[in-house]
């Protein structure tokens, strides 16, 4: 629905997450961004409901719904985007695919029909280093240039593959500590921030002492590595439910089924000493799914060892604030909400049912 040409009073009778919590906030919408109240509105909204700022999918892939080895289909990518706003969310953080899909979703459509994206563009991998032909694959001595060039071609992000399988070997570092911190600072350079995938035991220790800004998945993390990544205000993206995808995809009983149990375990024990320190960890689908399943991630951290308001901020307030933007409703900030009928910390699953989604002043 078009607000358009008339005052619109935002009530927020019931703010989720606000710090500190307040009872009742009202806004104006004008020109699509919150303002202070003034004069009698045209229009009421939001009286009644519970209000996030919107949803964000933390680890997307926008170009397609399943690791299909394919270049990303434009259409079918834009089709997930839209749906993605229906469902709530209003940020999505693509880490990258086999060609740049996600960042021409960001051109091809107006902001007002589309979540905010940030996007990587081809993912670096090396030599074997990840499912062959898929990734840019690269030298590891080269891993700066190729970031800088993956910068320039995407929208914010730059992805690497940070370790991977061997036949007869199991899991081997891409890069070493060096390589991660040379591509960290050739991507700052260029404007934007490194999330690297990795599961293996060696390299998220690694990945946190080269200054890596978003640990994908993160499996072994240590207690030392989640500190130190909570001092810069990092962030963490475990998927949970693609780990769970994953094991059950390898077998149980099977050794990189075993593998990665352990390091489910390692999450769950872990999870709420990285909020402690300051990380912020944070939702994302990685193919379960499209982002407008996010929330469905959110309820499975709520499993496994987040509270229900921890598991709510990371599939919402961390997002934004991890990446610079606004996360409370403030003045003169794109006039975006999702709401809902219950309090989502009271119950969880109303995350996938919102009643009404606010986009840039826009209901939907």
């Amino acid at each position: 629905m078009s607000l358009s040409g008339v005052t619109v009073r935002f009530v927020k009778t019931r703010v989720v997450l606000n710090s500190p919590f307040q009872e009742i906030v009202e806004r104006d919408i004008v020109d699509g961004v919150w303002r202070e109240p003034a004069g009698d509105p045209d229009v009421r909204i939001g009286e009644g409901t519970w209000a996030l700022p919107g949803l964000v999918d933390a680890h997307s892939h926008l170009a397609a719904e399943e690791l299909n080895y394919q270049p990303g289909n434009l259409g079918d990518a834009i089709g997930r985007a839209r749906s993605a706003l229906d469902a709530g969310v209003t940020l999505v953080l693509d880490k990258g695919w086999t060609d740049t899909t996600a960042v021409s979703v960001a051109s091809a459509l107006s902001p007002e029909e589309r979540p905010d994206i940030d996007a990587a563009g081809r993912i670096l991998a090396v030599e074997d280093g990840y499912y062959p032909g898929f990734t840019r694959e690269i030298d590891p001595s080269e891993v700066a240039l190729a970031a800088t060039e993956e910068a320039d071609a995407g929208s914010g992000w730059v992805k690497l593959i940070g370790d991977w399988p061997r036949k007869g070997i199991g899991p081997v570092a891409n890069f070493t500590e060096d390589q991660l911190a040379s591509a960290v600072e050739a991507a700052e350079a260029a404007g934007a921030k490194v999330a690297i995938h990795t599961m293996a035991r060696e390299v998220p220790s690694a990945a946190v002492a080269a200054g890596i800004h978003s640990i994908e998945h993160g499996l072994f993390l240590t207690e030392a590595d989640v500190g130190a990544l909570g001092a810069r205000s990092g962030m963490w993206v475990p998927t949970v439910l693609r780990v769970d995808d994953t094991i059950a995809q390898l077998g149980v009983g099977s050794s990189g089924g075993r593998l990665l149990e352990e390091g489910l375990a390692n999450i769950e024990r872990l999870l709420p000493l990285a909020i402690e320190a300051g990380v912020f960890v944070l939702a994302g689908t990685d193919l379960i799914g499209s982002p407008a399943d996010v929330a469905m991630e959110a309820i499975r951290l709520r499993s496994i060892g987040l509270s229900s308001r921890q598991a709510v901020e990371a599939v919402t307030r961390s997002g934004f604030l991890a990446t610079g933007r606004a996360a409370d409703f403030e003045l003169n900030t794109q006039a975006n909400a999702v709401l809902f009928t219950e309090n989502p910390i009271d119950n969880i699953e109303v995350l996938r049912y919102p009643e009404s989604v606010v986009r840039m002043g826009a209901v939907r």
